[in-house]
């Protein structure tokens, strides 16, 4: 009997893609809808909600493409890795639109402050030596953004952009609504991130014994279709949230493409008791 040729990369991409067609289906569309609009894209303008929105669209973008490319090839732990991001930047987005003007304010500015960090490095950093003079100019006139006073009345620098409104992103997760997601998504997706025993739960249970081994199932496909499912979700609130101010796509061809997606995830979900 002659042994069965391993699949190359494109007929295991294609393999994989079969085997979950719908739901990719919906991940493509958003993802067409979505590379229109970068190709589309226009620079720096407007207010700094505006800005914080033209900055964030694309670095959603790239993380919802590369949830989609790491899929179709089962990579799903470094699929997890990136899916934790686009979720943070989801409740980043959420979270600052609750309160648009200053919240932009300050995510934008907080770019001073980290280059004044890195000017400061004793060897210099990465920032070059012309450069120092403008960022320090530019820090001192954000620094008062990021000062508060505590408890003792004593005067703070605030050690991450949103504090002291909020002193954790999982206290961001609560004010923006999205605790469920924290506790169901971005705590599991952390635990794949840092690595520990959870990390290699597909790799283990997809294994499969031979004579006294186990092989590893290291392209296990267990999480294909949640994690293309929850990257729909997380992206497609981003790019909702950013059309309304940006006007980067038809506002009812994106509304058909979420209605649609959404609609059919919520019903996988019910098929297998996931939902109610």
């Amino acid at each position: 009997m002659q042994a069965q040729q391993p699949m190359n990369e494109e007929q295991f991409r294609a393999n994989i893609v079969s085997k979950y067609p719908n739901h990719f289906e919906h991940v493509y569309r958003l993802h067409a809808l979505a590379e229109q609009s970068i190709q589309d894209y226009g620079g720096l303008s407007g207010d700094h909600y505006h800005g914080a929105l033209v900055l964030i669209f694309p670095r959603a973008y790239k993380s919802f493409d590369s949830v989609r490319r790491l899929c179709e090839v089962a990579s799903c732990e470094d699929a997890a890795v990136i899916l934790r991001c686009l979720l943070n930047l989801m409740v980043v987005t959420r979270w600052i639109s609750l309160k648009p003007v200053a919240r932009a304010r300050r995510y934008f500015a907080w770019y001073w402050v980290e280059m004044n960090r890195e000017a400061q490095q004793a060897n210099g950093g990465r920032v070059p030596a012309e450069w120092v003079q403008d960022i320090q100019r530019h820090f001192w006139a954000v620094k008062p953004i990021f000062e508060y006073t505590d408890a003792k009345g004593r005067l703070r620098m605030a050690r991450q952009w949103y504090e002291p409104e909020v002193n954790s992103i999982f206290e961001m997760f609560k004010e923006a609504d999205l605790e469920k997601q924290y506790e169901e998504g971005y705590r599991v997706l952390s635990g794949v991130e840092h690595s520990d025993a959870m990390a290699y739960f597909t790799m283990l249970s997809q294994s499969e014994r031979h004579d006294n081994d186990r092989k590893i199932a290291v392209q296990g496909d267990m999480f294909v279709a949640a994690y293309l499912r929850n990257a729909f979700q997380y992206f497609g609130d981003i790019f909702r949230l950013c059309n309304k101010t940006v006007r980067l796509a038809d506002n009812d061809k994106l509304e058909e493409i979420i209605r649609a997606g959404t609609k059919f995830y919520r019903s996988e979900m019910q098929a297998k008791g996931i939902l109610t």
